[in-house]
């Protein structure tokens, strides 16, 4: 078995032009992140020569765990930078003792930082209204509804006693939970390696070998299991380099940190860190990609030829990202690709009077599909090869 998986990734993986193919589409995707980074503001300001370092300035002096130190910091700041806009007024040119170069500039970047810091001091305040409003309802339909009843319980569960005591930057959390495009990236190059790797045994006549050898089955697994190894490397080097490129440009921080900790992730319903949250998010997209990968493991196991296996897998990528628009959201497979609306909202289902997240529906929905795909794969391949 360890020799017909090697001689399966020697055969349809770690071929060169494979591996350049994929050095290229980790340099596209930079392109991609600085573009976003671009049009989002941030990028643009850069590349205008506008001073934004102060922003930068101001987040180093000013995140992490919130003092007294820094919140009188902030206000005599704030003070500071107000008394400047009165006597400058609106300016067209920089001037110098401000950090951004310009006084209203200033007086905006610290009322965002003093409201960063208020919804830290006073999201325990809403936790524990959250809390207490879920336990009342859980109280009025303990006899009237058993699936508000457990609703309001898990809220109850969700957001009991939680606290901040910090202030982290949120953009690049925001912009890499919703990032899509290096799993599509990932999915062109499943097809690439993929698509070939029952049908090329038909082109080059090995199919009747592999047949006459009596080891169809295990042959098939070896060709399942590449498949894997490959998309878990594949989706890992993507999602590395999704990470290495948005700590460049945007900064991460905080990892240890709740998600809720980010003012965008206030009704996240699940008590996990931004480094967690990272890590789901890439777990998710693996279980994506995996069904992917069985999907075309199966045209491939129907098609004789290598181009078509290649055009049809491209097709039925494109159907089950279009197409899947068209479902509703927890039965949409492509949710898990983008984490942000996972973080953002308790998204929950009622499955026999039991309140389940969404989340877990989509899972089991494309983990069947795996499952399905990767049957389909090793019955077809089994008859074929």
């Amino acid at each position: 078995m360890n020799d017909m998986l090697k001689y399966e990734l020697k055969k349809y993986i770690l071929k060169p032009s494979l591996l350049i193919c994929i050095i290229v589409l980790i340099l596209l995707n930079f392109v991609k992140v600085f573009e976003l980074y671009y049009y989002t503001g941030g990028g643009r300001a850069v590349l205008s020569g506008n001073a934004v370092q102060g922003t930068d300035i101001l987040y180093d002096k000013y995140s992490g765990k919130i003092t007294d130190e820094k919140i009188n910091g902030l206000k005599t700041e704030l003070a500071n930078a107000e008394q400047m806009l009165k006597e400058y007024g609106i300016i067209e040119e920089p001037i110098e003792g401000t950090y951004c170069g310009y006084p209203y500039g200033d007086v905006n970047i610290f009322k965002d930082l003093i409201s960063s810091y208020e919804y830290a001091i006073l999201y325990s305040n809403k936790s524990a209204e959250i809390t207490e409003n879920a336990r009342a309802n859980a109280e009025f339909y303990s006899d009237k509804s058993r699936y508000e009843y457990r609703l309001s319980k898990l809220y109850e569960d969700c957001y009991k006693g939680r606290s901040l005591d910090g202030y982290y930057q949120s953009e690049g959390h925001k912009a890499i939970f919703d990032y899509k495009f290096s799993a599509l990236l990932s999915m062109f190059i499943i097809v690439l390696a993929i698509s070939p790797i029952v049908s090329k045994e038909y082109v080059i006549g090995y199919n009747k070998l592999i047949s006459s050898s009596g080891k169809r089955g295990s042959v098939m697994l070896a060709k399942l299991t590449a498949a894997t190894i490959f998309t878990f490397a594949v989706t890992l080097i993507l999602f590395v380099s999704d990470m290495v490129y948005f700590q460049l440009i945007y900064g991460f921080d905080g990892f240890s940190a709740p998600i809720y900790a980010l003012q965008e992730f206030e009704m996240c319903p699940f008590n996990i860190t931004l480094f967690g949250a990272l890590v789901i998010t890439f777990v998710l997209r693996l279980v994506f990609l995996l069904m992917f990968t069985f999907l075309v493991t199966a045209v491939s196991s129907f098609c004789k030829n290598d181009i078509i296996s290649m055009v049809v897998s491209v097709a039925a990528g494109f159907l089950l990202v279009i197409g899947s628009e068209l479902l509703p959201g927890v039965l949409n497979p492509t949710t898990l690709i983008g984490s942000t609306e996972l973080f953002t909202n308790m998204n929950v289902c009622n499955i026999l009077d039991l309140p389940v997240f969404n989340v877990v529906v989509t899972l089991s929905e494309v983990i069947l599909l795996a499952v399905v795909f990767a049957v389909v794969s090793v019955r077809r391949g089994l008859k074929c090869c």
